[in-house]
């Protein structure tokens, strides 16, 4: 089997909480608790979860845009954990990102062409050749070349993403993180963007992380999904074996919420009580555990450990296994 790749082994990232009296101890928030994770070439990789559960500072964090706590991140072969931003210069251009609001993607003053070029500049590509690549890219998302001549606020959210998305694939990166990229897009525009990266994906071959807080989408678009919780993967299977075997009382609540177009088949909704945990104070056990609707003792004493249940599924959770 081929090398992935971006290659996540027991990442750990906590952020330092400022202390609001002297002499206070001082506390972390747990962002990423000990996820591990490979991305094949030419695969989506989802993760999906609730606002607040670490998705993004994952992402983040294999990109190297943020410093590691603990564990290793390795990117074709090469740890890249504790290199630092000169080091990781030469492999920005392997690794992008799209971001989930359009809008804050661009220069406000700045006109599309002149902010596409820019990029391409500072990844020392050649003038002749990056006009090439800008307008044949121009080409494959559906947008005219005059619109290098427009400034952002000419562009709809949905032309913005899908030229966030070309600005991604300028440099014919490697891998890229795309963190919740339709979020922020009427519903009628996010089937667009959808359909439009998954051409792009076979035609390029893309390797992705695709992030999404919508259990539907990550179904549609990826081919493994890993599903968060208070900076944990809970679950984790291909995508095909994860939907049709939800194992997780946390996935099983997450699909849920997902409502029925067939007027007949009534779904039974759970809801969750309780609040989510603070991700400073973590408790001993599971994690979920407070909100579990199937909660044990043994849930609250100590934490279930990702396992592998069969069909390279996952799960963290002591009632399943």
């Amino acid at each position: 089997m081929s090398e992935p790749v971006i290659r996540a082994e027991h990442l750990v990232k906590e952020f330092p909480i400022a202390s609001k009296k002297l002499g206070e101890p001082k506390k972390v928030l747990h962002a990423v608790s000990d996820v591990s994770l490979s991305v094949p070439k030419g695969s989506i990789f989802g993760i999906v979860g609730e606002s607040g559960c670490g998705k993004s500072t994952l992402g983040r964090s294999l990109l190297r845009l943020e410093t590691i706590t603990g564990g290793k991140v390795y990117f074709q072969g090469q740890d890249i954990t504790d290199l630092s931003g000169k080091d990781l210069l030469p492999l920005r251009r392997n690794m992008q990102m799209i971001f989930q609001n359009p809008y804050a993607s661009f220069n406000p003053k700045q006109k599309i062409g002149s902010a596409l070029r820019e990029v391409a500049k500072v990844h020392k590509m050649p003038a002749d050749q990056a006009e090439e690549k800008i307008r044949n890219l121009l080409h494959e998302i559906n947008l005219p070349e005059d619109t290098l001549h427009r400034i952002p606020s000419e562009m709809s959210g949905g032309q913005l993403q899908r030229l966030a998305i070309a600005r991604a694939l300028l440099l014919d990166p490697a891998f890229i993180v795309a963190d919740e990229p339709v979020s922020a897009l009427d519903v009628s525009v996010q089937a667009q963007i959808l359909n439009l990266m998954m051409d792009l994906r076979e035609k390029f071959s893309l390797t992705m992380l695709f992030i999404s807080h919508e259990m539907t989408v990550v179904r549609h678009l990826c081919d493994q999904v890993a599903v968060m919780y208070l900076g944990t993967v809970v679950e984790q299977a291909e995508s095909e074996e994860l939907f049709n075997n939800l194992l997780h009382p946390y996935t099983q609540t997450l699909m849920s919420a997902i409502p029925t177009l067939d007027p007949e088949h009534k779904k039974q909704r759970i809801v969750l009580q309780g609040d989510l945990p603070s991700a400073i104070d973590v408790p001993p056990g599971c994690p979920f555990a407070d909100r579990c609707p199937k909660c044990q003792p043994q849930c609250r004493e100590s934490r279930p450990q990702l396992k592998d249940v069969g069909n390279n599924h996952l799960v963290a959770c002591h009632l399943v296994g």
